[in-house]
């Protein structure tokens, strides 16, 4: 809640640019089983695409071989997707449904699952494409398609896929507009233009936004928010990050 008493509408922001960390999903499951369920539903669909199953991995004890795994690009990807969803899904079981939903990079497709663009199926099918198609390549690539060789591989998949029209609002982070027609097009979900988070952030708050969830295992866009909105009464705003009270908050189970 805004600090002048206002409500005003709720943002999630699905960020990239920050792997899962080895005990990230632990931490949620441990406090909270439905949690570890979600992963592990979302887990078990990208599998197939993967060298080893992705919530052991996720969910290694830190120090261990298998949690170094997130490093590679092959897994962290999919780790990064499987931990936005579940914690979406986490959110909705707790009657937190957002009024419109931003994903940056490799947060993109988690957003555009939450707004309803692509089944859960399809989304896990591009996600383990792109793990199987970036194996063997460092962890950071994780955030970024790659080479000409693989962006033409993955629009190829993406073309398989049927996108339909976002059943919540869902703003891009390379334009800084609601989505439309574009999710149909293979370039949408590939593009490496420069994001402009700044402007959608700006925008998100002219359109009433005052509360943001941010979802992934950490808070990048949070700690960017206060240099994006303007300095002024009506600028109240509430950056939502301790899982435990929001669940006291929303009286979720």
């Amino acid at each position: 809640m805004p600090s002048d008493g206002r409500k005003g509408r709720t943002a999630c922001l699905f960020s990239a640019g920050v792997s899962p960390w080895p005990g990230s999903a632990g931490e949620l499951g441990d406090a909270f089983p439905v949690f570890a369920d979600h992963v592990e539903e979302i887990c078990a669909r990208l599998d197939p695409y993967l060298e080893l199953p992705l919530s052991r991995v996720l969910f290694a004890a830190v120090g261990t071989p298998t949690s170094a795994l997130l490093e590679r690009a092959s897994f962290a990807g999919p780790a990064l997707f499987a931990l936005q969803v579940a914690q979406y899904r986490l959110l909705d079981g707790w009657g937190i449904r957002p009024d419109v939903v931003f994903g940056q990079g490799a947060g993109r497709m988690a957003a555009a699952y939450a707004a309803g663009v692509f089944r859960l199926a399809d989304a896990c099918h591009a996600v383990g494409t792109l793990a199987r198609l970036l194996a063997g390549r460092p962890g950071s690539a994780a955030h970024s398609p790659g080479p000409a060789g693989i962006l033409d591989a993955y629009g190829r998949t993406l073309a398989t896929l049927h996108p339909r029209a976002p059943r919540l609002p869902l703003l891009s982070d390379l334009t800084a507009r609601p989505v439309g027609a574009e999710t149909a097009e293979p370039a949408f979900w590939v593009s490496s233009a420069p994001v402009r988070f700044a402007e959608a952030a700006g925008r998100l708050h002219r359109d009433g936004v005052r509360t943001w969830l941010e979802l992934g295992p950490g808070d990048p866009l949070t700690r960017m928010l206060p240099g994006c909105l303007p300095d002024a009464p009506g600028a109240a705003f509430a950056l939502v990050r301790d899982w435990r009270a929001l669940r006291e908050r929303t009286g979720g189970g």
